[in-house]
């Protein structure tokens, strides 16, 4: 390693030059002007990955990118000779990339400055490693980015439910009363996703948001059984309109208008792979006799059309004297979480 005390300013012991880059918390490195190193400071041991035995007297291009090298060479040179630098330093403080023992490439930000030692010239290099900044950078904006996409995609989805609320209604009354529980159906969904993570969110816990409000204090009248299934944001929202509109028949018409009506919503997994399926059944039970309806209504036409459509599904609604039992069969591929949210497209379906 090159003599501290050819580097140590006038009345300062060599010792405790090296006491304080140990100290230091950045990497320190040291150039002669033809770019070799003299002084690597314990901070860039830990950066870089070498010891200092390994670099001392080596050029400091080893410590960058192939495809940086030259680039640097060049750019080091013009500063050393002190081409178009007026001061002693290279400017401020800029971005580089630093490359690590075992190949690594990482981003740093680093200062060099220029100093004349016994008539040398030593070129010095503060060096930082920014690789924890920039990766929350990097999730802040991916972050608003997924911000942006989700706020285009679920104003699509308000003003579709707007549109099929007013489409499917007889009076305001009932344009009023569909649309507020729609868009509350909505907002669970969009409170059981969990933003800024993958975009999944449990099955179990979706039907839940939905359905805890119709539930009697000992809960008997509402069961929810079923594994846990992961379920992304467009299967999410589809199954939570879905179980919105099944649950506001069966409050108005079956077995949640009843003191003495149940709901059971059962879910499994059946066959393994991108082959499985998640089988849904919602049945009803306790409530006043069911007769089939004489036409189709919003809820019947967005359960057999949208999510039939949209998540590839086989949907069958048994309407029973005892009960409505409905029958969702989902491919499991179709509830990954990295689809997309449905859009006014496919809501407008259900018209």
């Amino acid at each position: 390693m090159q003599d501290p005390a050819s580097l140590t300013p006038p009345g300062l012991h060599p010792a405790l030059t090296v006491d304080v880059l140990a100290l230091v918390a950045d990497s320190v490195i040291c150039t002669d002007e033809a770019g070799s190193i003299m002084v690597f400071n314990q901070a860039a041991e830990q950066a870089f990955g070498y010891s200092a035995s390994e670099v001392i007297r080596q050029r400091v291009e080893m410590l960058l990118p192939q495809s940086d090298r030259l680039e640097h060479v060049q750019h080091v040179r013009d500063f050393a000779l002190g081409n178009g630098a007026a001061n002693r330093l290279m400017g401020h403080r800029r971005e580089v990339r630093g490359r690590r023992k075992n190949g690594d490439v990482f981003p740093a930000e680093a200062t060099v400055s220029r100093q004349m030692i016994d008539g040398r010239k030593i070129l010095t290099v503060v060096l930082r490693d920014i690789t924890e900044r920039k990766e929350l950078e990097e999730l802040r904006e991916a972050a608003a980015r997924e911000l942006h996409h989700r706020m285009r995609n679920l104003l699509s989805v308000v003003n579709s439910i707007v549109a099929i609320s007013a489409a499917s209604a007889v009076s305001v009354e009932e344009f009023k009363e569909s649309l507020t529980g729609r868009l509350k159906a909505l907002a669970a969904t969009q409170s059981a996703l969990r933003f800024g993570e993958p975009q999944s969110t449990s099955l179990n816990e979706l039907f839940l948001a939905e359905l805890m409000q119709y539930q009697t204090p000992d809960g008997a009248n509402v069961v929810i059984e079923g594994p846990p299934v992961p379920v992304g944001p467009k299967a999410a929202q589809l199954l939570a309109l879905a179980v919105h509109e099944l649950a506001t028949n069966s409050a108005k018409y079956g077995a949640l208008s009843h003191a003495y009506g149940r709901v059971a919503v059962t879910f499994a997994l059946e066959g393994e792979g991108d082959k499985g399926l998640l089988v849904i059944q919602w049945r009803e039970s306790g409530g006043p006799p069911v007769k089939p309806p004489a036409r189709q209504g919003f809820g019947t036409r967005l359960i057999k059309k949208v999510v039939a459509r949209s998540l590839r599904a086989d949907v069958a609604m048994d309407f029973r004297p005892e009960g409505l039992i409905c029958r969702m069969t989902v491919p499991r591929a179709a509830l990954e979480a990295g689809q997309q949210e449905p859009g006014a497209e496919a809501l407008r379906a259900a018209l």
